[in-house]
C-alpha cells in the first residue's frame, strides 16, 4: 500500500473496559445491525470507507515511508487477506510478534490501493467482515466517496 498513514500506534492486550461482544465505535455498530439485516449491506460498506480502521505493520511507518506491507492472513481456502481492525483492542495477541504497529487510514484509503488480495476486518471476531479480492474490485468500482458526486453535488 502506498497511502500515507496519519499515526502509527502499538496495538496492546489492553482490556481495561473492553467488552468485546459489544460495539466499540459507529463502524461495529452499523455491522451488527447488517448482520441481523441483509439490506443494510450497502449501508455497512459505506461506514466501512468512511471509518478510521488499522492495518497492522512489521515496521513503523511514517510519512517518508515509501511502501507499507501490511499483515496479510490467508483464509482456509489459502487466499490473501489483509487484516484490518476497527478497534486496536481487537487484534489477535499473536498477530503482535509479527506486526506491532497499528497504522490508522480509512476503510477507503485500504480499498483503493489494495490490489489482488481481499481484506478481513476483526478477523477472530463475531463483529467483524471478510471480503475476497473481487468484491474488494466491485466496491471500489460501484462505490463513490459521500463528499461529492459527478457534478459536485452532495447527498442523496
Amino acid at each position: 500500500m502506498s497511502e500515507t498513514p496519519e499515526t502509527n500506534e502499538t496495538p496492546t492486550a489492553d482490556t481495561t473496559e473492553f467488552a468485546p461482544e459489544q460495539p466499540q465505535n459507529d463502524l461495529e455498530a452499523t455491522l451488527l445491525a447488517g448482520q441481523q439485516d441483509p439490506e443494510k449491506a450497502g449501508e455497512v460498506i459505506a461506514t466501512f470507507l468512511n471509518s478510521e480502521i488499522f492495518f497492522l505493520s512489521s515496521e513503523e511507518v511514517t510519512e517518508e515511508s515509501q511502501d507499507v506491507a501490511p499483515l496479510v492472513l490467508q483464509n482456509p481456502d489459502g487466499e490473501p487477506r489483509i487484516a484490518v481492525f476497527s478497534d486496536l483492542r481487537r487484534v489477535p495477541e499473536q498477530y503482535l510478534e509479527a506486526a506491532p504497529y497499528g497504522v490508522k487510514v480509512t476503510g477507503a484509503a485500504v480499498v483503493q490501493n489494495l490490489n489482488g488480495a481481499g481484506l478481513v476486518l476483526n478477523a477472530g471476531h463475531q463483529i467483524g467482515f471478510e471480503i475476497p479480492a473481487e468484491g474488494v474490485e466491485a466496491i471500489r468500482r460501484d462505490f463513490r466517496p459521500v463528499d461529492a458526486d459527478e457534478n459536485g453535488a452532495t447527498g442523496a
